[in-house]
Order: C-alpha cells, then structure tokens, then sequence
C-alpha cells in the first residue's frame, strides 16, 4: 500500500525526507523509519521515575496501545518492533503523532523495578504523569524540539492536543523478563517469523480500567493459552503473539463505536 504526499499531508505529517520512505511503497524502509524514530525505548530507574520529563517523552506515551516493560538484556529490540508493526498495522490506520502498538521501557539496570507489583507502581505514576502533562502545560514545555533529536522546529506545544494516552494503556501492560540465548534464539529469529510471537512474557491487568468503555479487563478469553502467576489473577503466563492479539481485540471492542 503506497501513501501519498497529499494524504500525508492532510494527517499532519511534515513533507520531507519521511515522505520519500512513504512514497517509494517500499514497506521495509516505512518500517525501519517508523520503528528507528518514533519509538525509542524509556530507561526507567528510580531518577527518571522521579523526573519531570521533557515534553517530547511524554508525548511518546501516548497512542500506545501498552507498555512493555523489558526486565531482562534484550537483543532483539529492533527485531521486536518490526513483528509487532506486521501484527499491528492494518490498511486504514492512519500512521501519525508516533501511533504504535507499545512503548517499550527498558527495566534492566540496578534500581529498575523488576517485581510484578514494582513495575504496577512505576506503571501508575507514568501514566499519572502523562495524564497530569496533558491537562497542564509549564512555560518550559512550549520550546523547539532541539535541532539535534528533529528536523522539526515548530513548538512541541503546536500539536499537543492530538497527544492522549489510550484507554488500554491503563489497564493492561506486557513483561518480557525471560533471558533468550543469543545466538541460538538470532537464528531462530532470522528463519521463523513468528518466533518471537511465542517467547514467554507476563501479561498484567493494573485495575486502573475505568476508562475502557468495555469494562473491567477480563482474561477468560485467554485461560486456555496461558496460567495463572503465583495465585494472581491479575498476572498471566502466556505467549507474547497471544498476549498482542488480546489486546489488539481488547483495544478495536473499546473504540468500535467511537466515530
């Protein structure tokens, strides 16, 4: 599917260098623009849990369909994002304002939570953050993008209204907290496209649901692919493509009547 200048345009997109990746229809070079620039991973520790970030990272949280909080040395990040693009992206989905699947959150340092209930801490003051952010601009937050993170040199503050966090980011996240071989799982990777679809992950529902119009998240749907964690109903062993496909569906159920 090739997009045009035009329909670029219309979405707000800049007409530049970005165009050229869209325009040639050459779907691996969308990919590797999309995924290199928009979405960068946050390292969250203790310091930059505390911080009041730049605008541009708040910005990256929103329109994410999740986080996914990596706990462990993952060397197949890029590999990552362009699976969950293909699993993502569909015809009609308009690409703009650094829309994706997940925000991923790299968790591996010293003071990173790493415990379940840790990350649902650090995961509730993120969004608090970001929804704090949204509703209160500081003097600080209306400057230029630095030349050297974008090309761009209008006001972050110029498009901020069309920055929001989805109702799925709230309630529901991944973690990736299993250490996969390198060389053997690099193979893997390069000969079976799905394999990073069922490496071992946790699935985790915050009850911080009251904004999904479909009410509290359910797992029913998934009990016959997945376990139960340690007497927690709320955490689930389950593969990473099965928990992607439940949230994809419980993301289109939340918004199919939005107009």
């Amino acid at each position: 599917m090739t997009v045009t200048a035009e329909e670029l345009e219309a979405e707000g997109w800049p007409i530049d260098e970005q165009t050229a990746h869209w325009e040639n229809g050459n779907r691996g070079l969308q990919q590797h623009k999309f995924t290199s620039a928009s979405h960068l991973c946050f390292h969250l520790t203790q310091k930059t849990l505390r911080e009041w970030w730049p605008l541009r990272h708040v910005h990256d949280f929103c329109l994410k369909l999740c986080a996914i909080y990596v706990t462990v040395d993952f060397a197949f990040g890029r590999d990552l994002a362009l699976w969950l693009w293909s699993k993502w992206y569909q015809p009609g989905i308009p690409c703009r304002f650094g829309n994706f699947f997940a925000k991923f959150v790299v968790c591996h340092y010293p003071d990173s939570p790493k415990r379940v209930p840790d990350i649902l801490k650090a995961h509730r003051r993120i969004c608090a953050q970001v929804l704090l952010r949204q509703l209160t601009l500081t003097p600080n937050d209306d400057q230029p993008l630095p030349k050297k993170i974008d090309d761009r040199v209008d006001s972050l503050h110029e498009n901020h209204e069309n920055y929001r966090m989805e109702d799925t980011f709230h309630a529901v996240f991944i973690v990736i907290d299993e250490n996969l071989p390198y060389e053997e799982f690099l193979y893997r990777v390069r000969n079976d496209t799905d394999a990073l679809g069922r490496i071992s992950v946790l699935l985790v529902r915050t009850s911080e649901s009251h904004d999904l119009k479909t009410g509290p998240v359910d797992f029913s749907s998934v009990e016959s692919v997945s376990e139960e964690v340690d007497g927690n109903a709320d955490v689930r062993r389950i593969a990473l493509g099965d928990a992607v496909d439940f949230i994809l569906a419980l993301h289109r159920r939340n918004t199919a009547n939005d107009g």
